[in-house]
Formats: structure tokens, sequence, C-alpha cells
């Protein structure tokens, strides 16, 4: 019997009261020596089997990548003017700010204008005094209604002389139209801007376009929106996935190639604009590949490798890939099309390990 060790050891401890032991110092002694052996006894055992999900490994025609470079590109930007002429009393921001939608950029002075706001409004007042007498007397029949509408429309018009002030005054106060960065500054304290002239240049790095000029003989096999990978080469070849966001009809007359522009999150802002980058795109020959879902991959320090699942058992076969598809990858050395390989619940296998199927994820082939 395995565990006979730990029961004999129970023959060691003395059938007295725990007040007549000799000490409570042989009482902890006795314990761990317990507990060591029954723990020797459990490693002895296998542990349960695994549950774990497989794939079929399968030999299917898949397209070879092929690279192409191209440039990074703000996915927004902005030449922000000024809609109404004035002196900047404040500019608060400066090139390679970070600022919020709706943050001031620029104010211009509005004491004028306020001067005048205060006149409209007066006048604004009067006419609506008239209007209210011209009212009474249309009432009595003093007046024709010709004329009571005019007094309205004075109203009006006063009313709409009121309502531009005020709102030149809101043009006042240039405010970023996006999240982005400064780029460019055109301004300063103390300048006076002409109605429509640059205050600052901004761009929108949250996300980034690649402008990729594509050979028109592979424009047939690209869509708007499909998947392509994104390197680029200047952070250390960062890969970051993409989707195509528009494909330009208009060639190159020189190069014959047609633009094609990916976008790419960029929370980080780590990709800046006019980096280089190089982009895969699934559209070259096919290639006949034995193919696995890419969740089968362990990797441990320098080693990859995949788990099969063969007569209960996880059987590690170290391997190397090749072309990525969708949610697939290329594998070679010592695998078979039609085997299992696991796919959910390999992380913390061991080679030989007993494991139970749980579920199947076959890839679309």
């Amino acid at each position: 019997m395995k565990c006979s060790r730990v029961k004999n050891l129970y023959d060691y401890v003395p059938l007295v009261p725990i007040s007549k032991m000799v000490s409570t110092s042989m009482l902890i002694l006795i314990s761990s020596v317990l507990s060591l052996a029954r723990n020797e006894c459990m490693a002895q055992g296998d542990p349960p089997a695994a549950p774990v999900a497989v794939s079929r490994i399968v030999q299917m025609e898949v397209p070879r990548p092929v690279k192409m470079v191209g440039t990074v590109f703000p996915l927004r930007e902005s030449m922000v003017a000024c809609e109404v002429k004035g002196l900047v009393k404040a500019f608060p921001v400066k090139r390679g700010d970070r600022v919020k939608k709706g943050q001031v950029l620029a104010q211009l002075t509005t004491i004028s204008l306020e001067i005048q706001l205060k006149g409209a409004r007066a006048d604004k007042h009067l006419a609506l005094l008239k209007f209210q007498r011209a009212e009474e007397l249309f009432e009595s029949a003093t007046i024709s209604h010709q004329e009571l509408d005019e007094f309205e429309m004075k109203l009006v018009a006063q009313e709409a002389v009121v309502d531009a002030i005020e709102d030149n005054i809101g043009k006042c106060t240039v405010t970023a139209p996006f999240d982005g960065r400064i780029t460019e500054e055109y301004t300063e304290v103390g300048q006076w801007l002409d109605q429509g002239e640059k205050v600052v240049s901004m761009i929108e790095l949250n996300s980034v376009k690649i402008r990729v000029p594509v050979p028109e003989k592979y424009l047939q096999n690209v869509k708007v929106g499909d998947e392509c990978k994104v390197s680029i080469s200047a952070l250390g070849g960062i890969i970051r996935t993409g989707h195509i966001l528009h494909i330009v009809p208009q060639a190159d007359t020189r190069s014959r190639t047609f633009p094609i522009y990916i976008k790419l999150d960029n929370e980080d802002e780590m990709i800046k604009s006019g980096m280089f980058a190089e982009a895969t795109f699934e559209v070259g020959p096919l290639l006949s590949a034995t193919m696995i879902l890419k969740d089968g991959i362990v990797r441990r320090v320098e080693r990859k490798f995949i788990y099969l699942a063969i007569d209960g058992k996880a059987i590690e076969v170290p391997i190397s890939t090749g072309v990525s598809y969708k949610n697939l990858i290329q594998v070679f050395d010592d695998v078979e099309p039609g085997t299992d390989v696991i796919v959910r619940g390999n992380e913390r296998l061991r080679d030989g390990q007993s494991v139970r199927v749980t579920g199947r994820i076959d890839p679309d082939t």
C-alpha cells in the first residue's frame, strides 16, 4: 500500500491524554512529521486529468502574405482658425500639448463687442415696448394690421442683432474641434488676428491611418474592412492589427499603384505621424499548408511547441511556424493533418499529463 508509512506513524504517537504529554513542542514535531508524510504520499499519485479543448490540424490552401511599405498619417488633422477678428489676450497652448475637444486654444478680447451688445439689448427693449403699445392700438382699431406687422418686424430685426453680437462674443473663444495634439502655433498674446487667420495646427493620434501604395495586380484581392498586420520598425518592429479603411480608386499614373488606408488603434500614441510602416496583406499566390489555431501554440522562454491529445495524454511536440491566415498559423515538423491539438487549457500542461477533452473548436476551412 502506497501510504502505509503514514498509517504506521500513528503507532508511535503515545495513546495518553494530552495533559500527560512531555511538552507542547513534541506535539508540534509529531504534527509536522505527519503532514510531510501525507504530502509525500499525495505527490506519489497521478493528478486528475486536466480538462482541455482540442482542434483538428488541417491541410488547406492559404494566400501567401505580401509585405508593402507605407507611411503613418494622423486619422484627423485640422488648421484651426478664428471666425472673428480681434486681439489675442490669452494663448494657453503650445506645440506638443495634448488637448481635449472643447478646450480653449485662444481667447480674443471682447470689450468692444460687449459694449455693442449693451446698446443692441437697449434697442431690443425699446422695440419690444413699441410693439406692445402697437398691439394695444391695434386692439382699439387705432392702427392697421400692416402697421402692427411693421413694429413686430423691427423687434425681430433687433433680436437678430443681439443674437449676432452674442454669437461673435462666443467665437472670440477658439476651442479644439477634437481630442489631439498641437503641432504648430500661428499666433501669440497681443497679436491682432483677422477673420479666418490661423491659430494652431492639430492632429488626432488616438488612431492613425497607414497609407500604403498597392500594385494593381493585388487590388482585386483586398476590400474595405479586411484585417492586416502592420509593423513599425522605428518602434522595434511592434506589430499591430489594423483594418482597411479606404481604397482610393485612382492610381498613380507612374507607379500604377492604388493608395490604401489602414486604420490602427494608437491609444498610447507610440506611433507618430510620418513614421514608416510595413503592412502585410494576404493577397499572394495560394500555398498548401498545415494549419492550426493560433491558440494551440505554447511559448516558454525560447521554446515553442504544441500539445497533441493522443490516447488521453498531452504529448509535447516542438514546432516551427510559418504564414498566418486569420486565426490560423502554419506549423512544420512532426505534425499530421487530422490529429487533435490542444487549444484550451494548454498553458499549464506538462508532457505526458492525463487530459480529458471537454470541447472541440475546429477551424473554419
